[in-house]
């Protein structure tokens, strides 16, 4: 086939700069990453980059979209009541979490990341997770705090796991300390 090149499509190279950022953010925290870092590592010079992203901060937000994406979705239907829906709304969250545990890592450790203005519209997205795990709209302070620690259980067990690790194991311990958390009757197996 005479005519094509080898050169990457406008998509693949957006897709590979969000996936050196991401490297970088990971080691380096947000803060301390810099475009001109992220332009090394791909050998591109800033209005290459540029084309793609006019700011660091438009980095964040389109690592940050899919999960975003990800959140609206788990979360547009009113809270459900019971311990099957509850129980359900938990082993979606996670599957969020493993879906992007990546970036999800960034933003549980990174407070650089995680408090960025740019990022504000995931709090509303969190506080509508944390009504679907109490099983209410109208949430008091404990179950709040359920809800919280629920989260907080899926990040530990999902994003502090090693590599040998079975990812398995990882996800049911997540939804069973979750469900825990919640007073939810864990599943047997998830």
């Amino acid at each position: 086939m005479t005519g094509m090149t080898t050169a990457l499509l406008p998509e693949d190279t957006r897709s590979r700069v969000l996936g050196v950022a991401l490297e970088l953010i990971a080691e380096n925290g947000f803060a301390a990453t810099s475009t001109r870092e992220v332009c090394e590592r791909m050998g591109f010079t800033k209005a290459a980059l540029y084309y793609h992203f006019k700011a660091k901060d438009e980095l964040l937000v389109a690592l940050v979209a899919p999960v975003m994406e990800a959140l609206t979705a788990l979360t547009d239907p009113e809270p459900a009541v019971g311990s099957a829906a509850r129980r359900a709304a938990v082993r979606r969250y996670v599957d969020v979490v493993t879906g992007h545990a990546d970036i999800m890592r960034v933003l549980y450790d990174d407070p650089s990341a995680r408090n960025h203005p740019a990022l504000a519209a995931v709090r509303p997205l969190y506080a509508r997770l944390f009504r679907l795990f109490a099983g209410t709209a109208d949430v008091d302070t404990a179950s709040l705090a359920r809800s919280r620690a629920a989260a907080g259980a899926i990040h530990a067990a999902l994003l502090r796991g090693g590599p040998t690790e079975d990812p398995e194991v990882l996800r049911h311990v997540a939804v069973a300390a979750a469900c825990g958390a919640l007073g939810v009757a864990a599943p047997r197996s998830s």
